[in-house]
């Protein structure tokens, strides 16, 4: 087992990652309340059956605040109070949510996560971000609190979908592209055993990732600067992700390889640099390229919460390993989108 700690002025949140770490569930001092994805009680059912919880539907479509109220009633019937501990249990979508819910409900409860995704593990569950999505536009409605633990249990990674599990992937090789060249390096000598869950690999990886963006946070909790380098790719990702049927780490890839691109054009990234993002997408089994209506994405990426006025801030790599965060006036992207789609 593996410990990564994020410690910032709100809080600290301890990180584990290793295997069958949910049977630590009966250990803790007082018994929680799941908030658990429904899809994950299924299949794990003899696993969290045991605890009171309430269930999270699963589906992007349900990243909504009709879902949070419904937890905070199920919350209420259930007679949970502010001591109550709360866990969320699933992937980004189930922890986003059951973090929004137990830091708003009562004005606050104690949580933490067992993250089931590879995309959660890397990512989505670390950090404090919690939120909900308005009217199909990313986490729109949302708030900054870290759990106080979260469980990375690479055990339950083998019931993913290939797709599910490769969709996370996208995520770890965003932070080799934006902050570490030797893990990138990494990744390309070892893509193929990661596709396999090997698990020394895999441990690696998910503990490398935690570690990666837990530095990141702890100098910018509140996303004022440096945080907001997590953000490459997803700009026009999220803009991406909008389209039915596309997972968060294709569109997040596909990201990547356009503001690679765009990176290119800015003159801060060589074409042959462009070219090794896009291979290390494409031998993960990520997609690089999609059919894409560039006025449906420039109209998409204006109701970004990363617009600031008539700007939109992007994020550059500046070399690999290196980034810039360059604001582009929205007459000037709407040009780059159109040459970019």
């Amino acid at each position: 087992m593996h410990q990564v700690q994020l410690t910032t002025p709100a809080g600290a949140c301890e990180i584990l990652v290793g295997e069958l770490l949910s049977s630590r569930l009966q250990m803790l001092e007082q018994e929680p309340v799941l908030m658990i994805d429904e899809n994950v009680l299924v299949q794990h059912h003899d696993l969290f059956e045991p605890f009171r919880s309430v269930i999270i539907p699963s589906g992007e479509s349900y990243k909504t605040l009709q879902t949070v109220e419904a937890l905070y009633r199920e919350l209420v019937t259930l007679e949970t109070d502010r001591s109550t501990l709360m866990v969320g249990v699933g992937g980004g979508l189930a922890t986003d949510v059951a973090g929004f819910v137990a830091s708003t409900f009562l004005r606050g409860t104690p949580f933490g996560f067992i993250s089931t995704t590879l995309l959660g593990q890397v990512d989505a569950s670390i950090g404090g971000k919690n939120g909900v999505n308005l009217d199909g536009y990313k986490n729109m409605v949302g708030n900054i609190r870290q759990p106080s633990f979260v469980w990375c249990d690479l055990s339950l990674l083998g019931t993913l979908e290939n797709r599910e599990y490769v969709s996370g992937i996208a995520e770890v090789i965003k932070y080799g592209l934006i902050w570490d060249i030797p893990f990138m390096d990494f990744l390309e000598e070892s893509m193929e055993a990661l596709l396999k869950q090997e698990l020394s690999v895999l441990e690696h990886v998910v503990t490398t990732s935690a570690a990666i963006k837990t530095d990141v946070v702890q100098k910018d909790e509140k996303e004022s600067d440096l945080r907001k380098i997590l953000n490459f790719g997803h700009t026009i990702g999220h803009a991406i992700e909008r389209h039915k049927g596309v997972l968060h780490g294709e569109a997040v890839a596909v990201g990547m390889v356009l503001a690679a691109r765009l990176s290119h054009l800015q003159g801060l990234l060589t074409a042959s640099e462009v070219d090794r993002v896009e291979r290390l997408a494409l031998s993960a089994g990520l997609p690089v390229r999609m059919k894409l209506d560039p006025e449906e994405i420039y109209q998409n990426i204006r109701k970004d919460k990363k617009k600031s006025g008539e700007d939109v801030h992007f994020v550059l790599l500046k070399g690999l390993g290196n980034t810039i965060i360059r604001p582009i006036p929205l007459p000037e992207l709407k040009s780059i989108v159109y040459d970019l789609c």
